[in-house]
């Protein structure tokens, strides 16, 4: 394995398991009587005025993009980032933990996809066989294939939408990085997401309690752990092994938010849900065993 694709997977491995520590972040915050907006609200402004004051002090050539970048990057912000915020913490109201992190996972099946159909990119025979024991386990686990009434269908959309969101911001994000560093794309995104949820729900920051230290904890935890480390550290993997191996690779959320779920909320998954992720995890192992 070579040095550039080390750096890749252990970024992507690391962004994961930031990813699975957010499942359980939204699960907090919700119970400490926080909608999902005003969640994603705590977790989207206190990132982007974060990032704003370390590209101010720091790294000033994160602002050097160029108009044409920088719609690309507002597409990837807005459709992308905060695209896959909104439908996941929504998915997370009508699903366990386990079943909303496993449809999120669909999103490797779309990220490949699009590399063939729009890039002409070439697929290897254990890149398919690992894409469908990905496909497969997150179909199993879901409850899909069982008929909906095992799980509520809202969630499964909602579920569904959320990976759509997240393999476009791997998709874009991919293109963004043929202009500028993660750490600009990552700012970037996170700063018209912001703006993107500004607008939507306007005058909703009123109603959160900025008050409250249990407020700003779980608002702190959620715009460093849940933001700034897992889209900065999935934006370098990207850069080094490429958007399509990094999102089947990413897949190493899923044994760490069954963990994290079952310890911290006490959800334990159901038997079809464990041998959908064992089936995911298989695909992992074969894309990483003997890389191209």
């Amino acid at each position: 394995m070579t040095k550039s694709r080390m750096t890749g997977v252990a970024a992507v491995l690391l962004s994961a398991t930031c990813f699975a520590m957010t499942s359980i972040l939204f699960k907090t915050a919700f119970n400490i009587g926080l909608t999902p907006f005003e969640t994603l609200a705590l977790q989207s402004w206190l990132a982007s005025v974060l990032l704003a004051f370390y590209a101010l002090f720091l790294k000033r050539e994160v602002f050097k993009v160029s108009a044409k970048t920088l719609g690309v990057l507002a597409f990837q912000g807005i459709f992308g980032s905060l695209g896959t915020s909104v439908l996941y913490a929504y998915a997370l109201i009508h699903l366990p933990v386990s079943v909303a992190i496993l449809l999120l996972y669909l999103y490797p099946a779309l990220v490949l996809g699009a590399g063939v159909l729009f890039w002409h990119r070439p697929v290897s025979r254990q890149e398919v066989l690992a894409l469908l024991l990905t496909l497969m386990g997150t179909l199993l686990a879901s409850g899909v294939l069982a008929g909906v009434g095992e799980v509520p269908l809202i969630g499964v959309l909602l579920g569904l939408a959320s990976a759509v969101a997240y393999a476009i911001f791997n998709i874009v994000g991919e293109i963004a990085l043929r202009k500028v560093s993660p750490l600009a794309a990552m700012s970037f995104s996170q700063w018209f997401s912001s703006i993107g949820l500004i607008l939507y729900i306007r005058g909703g920051w009123t109603h959160i309690s900025w008050n409250t230290p249990q407020i700003w904890w779980i608002g702190i935890a959620l715009a460093t752990i849940a933001s700034i480390f897992p889209f900065y550290f999935i934006l370098v993997g990207i850069q080094h092994i490429g958007s399509d191996q990094a999102a089947i690779l990413s897949t190493f959320e899923l044994p760490m938010t069954f963990l994290l779920a079952a310890l911290v909320l006490r959800e334990f998954p159901a038997w079809n849900q464990w041998l959908g992720g064992a089936l995911v995890l298989a695909g992992l192992v074969l894309l990483n065993r003997n890389p191209n």
